[in-house]
């Protein structure tokens, strides 16, 4: 295996009140973004957009996992690679997270659904655009959240 490394600067840190992963609930919480300064300028129009895809970094999610039982959905299910489903345990713990943006205080943004406890690195925001949505998809049936984000995000 190739070993090259990257580079990624975060450019800015969740605060929220859940400070431990195993009491996050499956449909993400209310939190805020803050922004680090030299990236505020990026924000610019941001509060156009109703939704936003969080890209954060889950640094505490083992990295040597290859497969998982998704325990925390179905303690019964079967064992599946880290590849296949959303769990934090994978070689690059790297979190996407569709949020719903609630509103925009310069450098912060408060936004609900976000799967990521008080301290996690923010890698990227991207908006949410409605061609986004896939309608005659399929995967396995776990790992669900709520759809209390995704409210009204498609018209």
């Amino acid at each position: 295996m190739k070993e090259d490394s990257i580079k990624i600067t975060p450019i800015g840190i969740v605060k929220s009140e859940i400070e431990d992963t195993k009491v996050m609930p499956l449909g993400g919480i209310a939190a805020q973004i803050e922004v680090f300064p030299e990236f505020s300028e990026a924000l610019e129009c941001i509060e156009e957009s109703s939704h936003l895809w969080i890209l954060s970094w889950f640094n505490e999610a083992p990295r040597d996992l290859m497969k998982v039982v998704p325990k925390k959905v179905d303690p019964l299910s079967k064992e599946f690679g880290v590849f296949a489903i959303r769990c934090p345990a994978r070689p690059n713990p790297i979190a996407l997270t569709l949020v719903k943006l609630e509103k925009v205080e310069e450098k912060v943004l408060y936004v609900t659904g976000l799967d990521a406890v008080n301290g996690t690195k923010v890698l990227d925001i991207k908006p949410y655009f409605k061609n986004d949505i896939v309608l005659s998809h399929y995967g396995p049936n776990i790992g669900h959240r709520n759809d209390s984000a995704l409210e009204g995000k498609v018209k």
